[in-house]
């Protein structure tokens, strides 16, 4: 894990997960060829803004251990708008176990996350070229980060009955979610690029969807 294009300090953030959260061997050096081929497709491809192009590790990839730290494994994750795959595609690298699902409406954008997928030999995982909602059969979890504004994700995440667990990043905008069927379950406070204050919330359904839900979704 000691590669010299990582900051000293996301390497101290990495070490300090301890065992339950401890990344495996390698997964530092494959985050970092995913970094290296958005950077040489962002050369002629508008796939990421200029800041995390430059500094990917402490602007996208502190949002992505957040996440992997904040994470509940019980269910599919559906990433809503993954753009250049963030927290998506880098945290399939991080969690390969889960079974994911990348959103994205842009056919650049979706070609980049396909062949990324692809060159980084990455399974259990599909990319979509779509909009939310979409149609589920399955109970999922959902996160965003840049595709709603955060006063508007949470209901926008839950107009799906079958999302039980919904992610929410924020910055130093922090509106409110209050909604009956929904309860926050954890959050996790952080800093993100130059010290900025960042939280990552998750919410989790209070009750599971009904059954003819399930049966008309699969119908």
């Amino acid at each position: 894990m000691s590669l010299s294009t990582v900051p000293t300090e996301i390497r101290g953030r990495v070490e300090a997960l301890g065992p339950e959260h401890a990344l495996a061997p390698g997964t530092l050096e494959r985050v970092e060829q995913f970094f290296s081929l958005r950077l040489a497709w962002g050369r002629v491809h508008n796939l990421s803004g200029p800041e995390a192009l430059a500094q990917p590790w402490s602007v996208d990839f502190l949002d992505v251990l957040a996440l992997h730290r904040l994470f509940e494994p019980r269910l599919p994750l559906v990433d809503v708008g993954s753009g250049s795959g963030v927290p998506g595609l880098i945290f399939k690298i991080l969690r390969p176990e889960v079974q994911i699902t990348l959103v994205e409406p842009s056919a650049k954008r979706v070609a980049f996350l396909r062949h990324a997928a692809r060159t980084l030999a990455l399974t259990g995982l599909t990319v979509e070229r779509g909009r939310w909602p979409r149609v589920e059969s399955q109970r999922i979890q959902v996160v965003s980060r840049a595709t709603f504004p955060v006063a508007d994700w949470p209901r926008a995440a839950a107009v799906s009955p079958f999302v039980e667990t919904l992610y929410r990043y924020l910055a130093l905008e922090r509106p409110e979610f209050d909604a009956e069927e929904f309860e926050r379950a954890d959050v996790l406070d952080y800093d993100g690029p130059s010290g900025a204050h960042r939280r990552l919330e998750r919410w989790q359904r209070r009750t599971a969807p009904a059954k003819h839900d399930a049966e008309k979704g699969s119908s």
